[in-house]
Order: structure tokens, then sequence, then C-alpha cells
């Protein structure tokens, strides 16, 4: 009888991490995919795609927060922020922080 629960257990963890592993690629391929939508497209189309990177799911909505998933997502937002803003400031020649939301507001069309 043990053996059985330990093997139900066992699967139901696994199934559990499967779909938390599925859930983080599916993250980082739409941070990565709104990452080069920003680096290649037009001054108006920037503003969206960095909005998308840095409010789309964030940190504990599809992850456990602060979990080994959870940090390989944010890293891989970070980055693309990052990335991001660096474009921006060479394309724009204007320097408003490393914070995402200083730009957005800036070039959001009220």
């Amino acid at each position: 009888m043990a053996n059985v629960i330990l093997c139900g257990w066992s699967l139901v963890s696994y199934l559990h991490l499967d779909v938390r592993v599925i859930l983080a690629n599916d993250q980082t391929s739409r941070i990565a995919k709104w990452r080069d939508e920003a680096l290649a497209s037009k001054k108006e189309d920037w503003i969206g795609s960095l909005w998308w990177i840095v409010n789309e799911y964030p940190s504990g909505t599809k992850q456990i927060k602060g979990s080994s998933l959870d940090q390989i997502v944010e890293r891989q937002r970070a980055a693309a922020v990052h990335e991001v803003l660096a474009h921006l400031r060479k394309e724009t020649g204007q320097n408003f922080g490393d914070d995402p939301e200083a730009w957005i507001a800036k070039y959001t069309k009220n």
C-alpha cells in the first residue's frame, strides 16, 4: 500500500513539474519573441513590446514565486528588458534610466 501511495505521489509531482516546465518554456519563448520584435520594429512598436515583456505573467503568476523556474523566467525577462532599453537609448538618443516603466510612460500615447 505504501508503495502505491509513493508511486502516486511521485507521478503527481512529476506531472506538476512537467506542467511548470512547459509554462516556463512558453513564458521565455514569449519574452524572446517580444524582445526580437522590439529590436526589429519601428519606433511606435518598441514600447508595446517592452510593455509585454514587463507585464505579461509577472513573477508568481505561472510559476511559484522564487522557484528555480521562476528565477529562469525572470532572468530572461531582465535580460530582454536590458537589451530593449539599450536599443531604445541608441535609437532615440535619450536615457530614462533602467526602469522600463519610465520608458513606457514617456512613449505611451495617452
